[in-house]
């Protein structure tokens, strides 16, 4: 019998009396290991060069670098995956430089041990396997990895029969986060329960130690997904910024009950804004987070969040109070009901309900960067459909909230209680022939009596057409008949309570595609003209219930009707005349131009408001250019060309540059307008510009300026910096800007201010609030980082 001697740390020492020869060199090894700990200074780095070579070989074992994702931008993203069933299948392949038997129960390999199967890999200098007891004692340089991990260490202890383990002076990295760390000892009680001493982990890459998270112990249980840390303190560029005596976190996706990362904001509205998030993980399928916020200008304010999950529904319930506005002197509070249901595969139902206490909750209280970009209107619905390969029906109800302090409340938009409809749509493969039905009942009520008419309108439009589509053109000849009826209330003396129209619409719509390559460009000149009929049936005394003028661009030149509702139907007897010519390489459209115009051939006598006719023979004419100047830069404009009054009635021009290499974001835009009434929009005459410029080493500056030259004011602007690595990201942005009134004029309007900062620490935590939306809305080209 031969007695192997057990190292730890490759460090001799004499055992004392009682210990034996396997617990001396550990205990002794975590001393000294405690002693270089405690011996550590600030500004040092927590893992030295030996370590920072074990992670690179460790990064190593894998196919595909788990870091490689910071700079993946486009394409599928790495995937790391445990097959266990293939590895109870797999027989072990064993090899090793020498091999020993001593009374047919200690087996030792030496000399480049190395055991396969299926994904797993074990690699050692030198292991002893008692086969009476189930022990494997791996010593020297060990390398174990899979799909799932890769970790090193010099010594370790596996019982093969009760399936636990002990590793000393370990490192590891788990590629799917990706995160990497270090631990003195690892006690591996059973399958689902591990126990660390003295570890540090960190989602920066190796040779990055930007921030690490450091715990005297920490228990992991994967069955119930918890980890716990005793003990544990963050540092961040080698200063500890925080400490904790324990904490407790998800160790995979699912849900755990404790405090969530704070966030903090600064505005000139709430002051210093405080939220400090409570999770109440309550069953499987329902949880709670508490909210309590604070702002230094406005008081306390209390918010929840009630999440459900079933089998075909799920929704959400918010709801927050504050007690008194300090600066109101009110009770302000909102809260809003969201579900989704499922009944069948055709048959579902969505709930979106919305309610606040005043016209400018949002605008006082909805935080540093949501000003300024919402809706006027707060919008409530609930609605259940019922869908078919061909049909369609639905119930509806709508309602409205002015959620703009300086709108009237006059412009609400009617509620619908309710909107029923059915469309239909057929076609036939083998004859040229599509029919569809579109109709609607609604019923329209008003929030308050304000004199407007209210009621009830029905809707139904057929339409019939026979679409002959082939790759060098198509004509499609159209015809529709639309009946409108109205039921009114309380009409006043000498009004009638039941109105209807009925008008038939033809139209045809007819273009062709030609082609011609050029060594690596292809031409393309793509004509299209539509001609629509409509007779003038007078409209006049309808009411208005939801109906709006289009916009008008390119795509208005093909519809059948200037209007977005079925209050109002124009008059035609018109064609659409356009033309798009292309010089297209790889794909691209190096160079598009596209002109189009309405030549009308009656007077169109139907409005919103009034009687005016209008007798102009040409629209606006519609020209676009623009060009994909390279992969990273592009061009685009538009112009409208007014002949009755001989000037632009609209332009814009933008230039905008993305560098594929360096992530730069450059973008510069003008914008003109002339006041135009009958379509809701006011005058304007804007310059606007955003960048995000890389400085260095992963520092960019970013900002955008929003300037009215007609108004001789900065309606907005921010700047700030960034810092974005593959373990953590830093934002500072201040912001400054106008809210317009409801005339889209800004007066004497003041400028509101607001600071922001976000500093997010990958695979760990993050403080403050996203910007990635707001950033999103306001520089064109920026992208989510998906790492």
């Amino acid at each position: 019998m031969v007695s192997t001697l057990t190292r730890a740390n490759d460090v001799q020492v004499e055992c004392k009396n009682g210990k034996t020869a396997e617990q001396c060199p550990a205990d002794k090894a975590e001393q000294l290991i405690t002693e270089e700990v405690n011996n550590r200074f600030w500004f040092d780095k927590t893992f030295n060069a030996e370590r920072e070579q074990v992670f690179s070989r460790l990064q190593a074992e894998f196919d595909q670098d788990p870091w490689g994702v910071c700079t993946l931008r486009l394409g599928p993203q790495p995937t790391y995956t445990v097959d266990k069933q293939q590895r109870e299948v797999s027989e072990m392949d064993i090899f090793a430089g020498g091999s020993e038997m001593f009374d047919a129960e200690l087996i030792s390999l030496t000399g480049n041990i190395d055991l396969q199967r299926a994904d797993q890999r074990l690699r050692a200098n030198q292991a002893d396997f008692n086969q009476a007891s189930g022990v494997l004692d791996l010593y020297g340089d060990i390398i174990y990895s899979d799909g799932g991990m890769a970790l090193h260490s010099t010594s370790a202890q596996v019982n093969l029969q009760n399936d636990t383990s002990l590793l000393r002076d370990v490192s590891f990295i788990l590629p799917a986060s990706p995160i990497r760390g270090s631990a003195d000892v690892v006690y591996r009680d059973s399958p689902t329960f591990s126990r660390y001493k003295e570890v540090t982990y960190t989602a920066c890459e190796p040779g990055n130690q930007d921030w690490m998270l450091h715990a005297s112990r920490m228990k992991v249980n994967d069955e119930t997904g918890r980890v716990a840390v005793k003990h544990g303190w963050m540092e961040f560029k080698s200063v500890p910024v925080m400490y904790f005596p324990y904490g407790s976190f998800p160790v995979d996706d699912r849900r755990l009950t404790g405090l969530l990362t704070p966030s903090f904001g600064l505005s000139g509205r709430t002051g210093v804004d405080i939220r400090l998030p409570f999770y109440w993980n309550m069953a499987p399928n329902y949880d709670l987070t508490i909210a309590p916020r604070y702002m230094t200008e406005r008081g306390f304010m209390m918010g929840a969040d009630f999440r459900y999950l079933w089998n075909r529904t799920f929704g959400e319930i918010d709801f927050e109070i504050m007690p008194e506005d300090q600066q109101t002197k009110m009770l302000r509070w909102g809260g809003s009901f969201q579900n989704s249901t499922q009944f069948t595969d055709n048959l579902a139902m969505n709930i979106n309900a919305n309610y606040v206490s005043d016209s400018a909750y949002f605008s006082d209280l909805d935080g540093s960067l949501g000003l300024n970009n919402r809706n006027r209107y707060l919008q409530s619905n609930a609605n259940i459909a019922y869908t078919l390969p061909w049909m369609a029906m639905s119930a509806r109800v709508d309602n409205y909230q002015n959620i703009d302090p300086g709108a009237s409340d006059k412009n609400v938009p009617y509620r619908r209680l309710p909107q029923l409809k059915l469309d239909m749509f057929k076609s036939f493969n083998q004859l040229p022939l599509e029919m569809g039905l579109d109709s609607e009942y609604v019923y329209f009520q008003r929030h308050f009596p304000d004199g407007q008419p209210q009621g009830q309108r029905f809707n139904i439009k057929p339409t019939i057409s026979f679409p002959v589509v082939s790759q060098s053109g198509f004509i499609i000849p159209k015809v529709a008949m639309q009946h409108t009826q109205y039921w009114l209330d309380d009409q006043s003396a000498g009004g009638a309570n039941s109105l209807n129209k009925t008008l038939p619409m033809v139209s045809l719509d007819s273009g062709l595609f030609f082609e011609r390559d050029f060594d690596s460009l292809t031409h393309t000149i793509e004509p299209r003209l539509f001609y629509l009929y409509v007779p003038f049936v007078d409209q006049s005394e309808l009411p208005n219930f939801d109906t709006s003028l289009y916009d008008f661009n390119y795509g208005q030149l093909f519809r059948d009707n200037e209007f977005n509702g079925v209050d109002k139907t124009q008059n035609a007897n018109q064609i659409s005349a356009a033309l798009t010519t292309r010089l297209v390489e790889d794909g691209r459209d190096r160079l598009k131009l596209t002109i189009g115009e309405i030549f009308y051939f009656a007077d169109r006598k139907v409005n919103l408001v009034g009687e005016q006719v209008q007798t102009e023979f040409l629209s606006n004419l519609i020209t676009e250019l623009s060009s994909e100047i390279t992969d990273e830069l592009k061009f685009t404009s538009a112009m409208q060309w007014n002949f009755a009054k001989n000037r632009v009635n609209r332009g814009n021009a933008d230039l905008r540059y993305r560098g594929l290499s360096n992530n730069t974001i450059l973008n510069i835009g003008y914008r003109f307008q002339q006041q135009q009434p009958e379509f809701g929009r006011f005058a304007q005459n804007q310059v606007v510009a955003s960048a995000m410029v890389p400085i260095y080493d992963g520092w960019s500056a970013i900002g955008l300026y929003r300037y009215s030259i007609l108004d001789k004011k900065n309606l907005e602007y921010f700047v700030g910096i960034e810092k974005d690595s593959c373990c953590w990201r830093f934002r500072v942005i201040y912001r400054q800007f106008l809210l317009s009134t409801a005339s889209g004029s800004f007066g004497d309007a003041e400028p509101q201010n607001s600071i922001f900062f976000q500093l997010e620490l990958k695979g760990f935590t993050s403080l403050g609030e996203k910007v990635d939306d707001f950033l999103l809305d306001n520089i064109a080209g920026y992208r989510k980082p998906n790492y």
